[in-house]
C-alpha cells in the first residue's frame, strides 16, 4: 500500500468531495484498510485562471513548495484535484523526485473508453483552463472535438457557478448555471461533458443531463485508490 499525498484547497470543499470519493471507493472492511493519505489544504495557493488570464499571482511557487511538502513527508506518489493547476504540471512535477498523477491523462483514458462513435466533447471548466488549450492537448490527438459554451454563458454562468461554490453557496443554489451551460454545449453537438473543475461535481451529476457527464474527481479519485493499491488496471 502507497501512501498517497494531496495538494488541496483548490478550493477546499472539492478538496473535501474528491478524499470522499476515495474513502467511498476503498473496498475497505475496518479502519486499517483504508488508505494512508497527507493532504496539504492550501487554499492560499493563488488563484489560477487570474494567473492564467490577467497575469495575476504566479501559483507556481506554492504549488511546488506543496509537493515538496509532501514529498518531505514521505508520500509515495502525489496528486492535484484541480483541472487548472495542471497548466502547470511538468514544473512540479519536474520539482520532485516522486511520481505525480496526471488527471487529463486519467480523463483522457476515460474518454477513450466510452468508444468510438464519441468524437465530440463538451467541456465545463475554468476560463483559465479553456485559455491555456488544456483540453485541446489532451484529447484533439485522439480525433475529438472540443466543445466549449459560449464566451458570454461561460463567464456569466459557468464562472459564476464555480465561484459562488467557492465563495461557500451550496452548490445546489448554482446548478441551474451548469445546466444551462451544458445546454447550449449539447446543441452544439456534443455527444459527452466532463465536469472539468472540481467544483462542478459538487452541484451536477450524470443524472441531470440527457448524456454521460464524466466527473474529473471521480475519475482521479478511481486511479488513486488504484494506484495507492498496487492494482492492475484491467479496464482497458
Amino acid at each position: 500500500m502507497k501512501t498517497i499525498g494531496v495538494i488541496g484547497g483548490m478550493g477546499p470543499k472539492s478538496t473535501i468531495d474528491f478524499l470522499s470519493k476515495i474513502i467511498s471507493l476503498t473496498p475497505a472492511k475496518k479502519d486499517q484498510e483504508h488508505l494512508n493519505m497527507i493532504v496539504y489544504m492550501n487554499p492560499q495557493i493563488p488563484d489560477r485562471t487570474s494567473a492564467i488570464i490577467n497575469n495575476k499571482e504566479n501559483p507556481t511557487k506554492a504549488l511546488i513548495e506543496s509537493a515538496k511538502l509532501l514529498q518531505d513527508a514521505r508520500v509515495d506518489f502525489i496528486v492535484i484535484p484541480c483541472v487548472t493547476a495542471h497548466f502547470w504540471f511538468e514544473e512540479i512535477k519536474n520539482s520532485i523526485n516522486i511520481p505525480i498523477l496526471s488527471l487529463l491523462d486519467i480523463t483522457s483514458k476515460k474518454i477513450r473508453k466510452q468508444g468510438k462513435d464519441l468524437k465530440e466533447i463538451g467541456i465545463l471548466a475554468t476560463s483559465g483552463a479553456i485559455q491555456s488549450r488544456l483540453f485541446e492537448n489532451a484529447f484533439e490527438s485522439g480525433g475529438y472535438k472540443i466543445v466549449y459554451p459560449e464566451e458570454k454563458v461561460q463567464t456569466d454562468y459557468v464562472m459564476k457557478g464555480i465561484y459562488n461554490i467557492k465563495m461557500g453557496k451550496e452548490a445546489a443554489e448554482v446548478k441551474s448555471l451548469f445546466l444551462h451551460a451544458c445546454t447550449q454545449m449539447i446543441e452544439k453537438g456534443a455527444q459527452i461533458i466532463i465536469a472539468a473543475c472540481t467544483e462542478i461535481p459538487l452541484s451536477i451529476t450524470d443524472k441531470d443531463i440527457q448524456i454521460p457527464l464524466i466527473d474529473v474527481n471521480m475519475a482521479l479519485a478511481e486511479e488513486t485508490v488504484r494506484f495507492a493499491s498496487n492494482l492492475k488496471d484491467n479496464s482497458t
